[in-house]
């Protein structure tokens, strides 16, 4: 049972982090370009690449429909990649379910978290806040096990299915430096936010001794 001093406590606790000032001064300064250029890399494809499947089909499906240049993208991307997990016609490719999965979270999960977290570095230029780190934590580890999950099929993939040309283009050049860059945001993130922990314990135990 939650007793209502406990429930006291984590509210000034999590009052302390988020009044906290960044725990790297130095580092909070810079502007996170890295950042930025990440999540806005994971911002433009899905829409274009991954998600045209949930779209209604009369954005896309006719050759006069608004989003019909999506399409084309698509195919153009296919011929010069030969990507297993995409086909022309997005309503005509039977995803496996895990993939089907992960296009979910994908679209509920990771998409809104990337816009939030551009929308929010883009206002907050100069500094994080508890909130951006931990909403980018979360956004790096989707991200960081649906590539993971792709580079592992892709590796098992037979080079019957596709060329070892291809595979080796695919899995270096596309989908490992989304597990990758991930990877090092997700823990630059958790570090942050692992001294505004720190930091927060340390004021209030302080607190309770004065």
């Amino acid at each position: 049972m939650i007793s209502p001093s406990s429930i006291t406590g984590h509210l000034s606790f999590f009052g302390a982090l988020a009044q906290l000032p960044t725990p790297n001064r130095r580092v909070a300064s810079t502007p996170p370009s890295s950042i930025h250029l990440h999540i806005l890399t994971d911002v433009s494809p899905p829409p274009v690449l991954d998600l045209v499947a949930f779209y209604p089909k009369a954005l896309y499906a006719g050759s006069s429909a608004p989003l019909h240049f999506l399409i084309s993208i698509r195919r153009r991307y296919i011929r010069a990649t030969s990507d297993p997990f995409f086909s022309a016609s997005p309503a005509a490719s039977p995803h496996s379910p895990w993939l089907q999965a992960f296009l979910y979270v994908e679209l509920l999960v990771q998409l809104p978290l990337a816009v939030y977290l551009v929308w929010r570095l883009s206002s907050l230029w100069r500094r994080t806040t508890p909130f951006v780190e931990l909403a980018a934590v979360v956004f790096c580890c989707l991200t960081f096990m649906g590539s993971v999950a792709c580079c592992a099929e892709l590796w098992s993939m037979s080079f019957l299915k596709l060329s070892a040309k291809k595979k080796s283009s695919l899995f270096y050049g596309t989908y490992l430096p989304f597990v990758i860059i991930p990877a090092i945001m997700g823990i630059d993130m958790y570090t942050r936010l692992a001294l505004r922990f720190q930091r927060a314990e340390a004021v209030i135990n302080k607190g309770k001794r004065q």
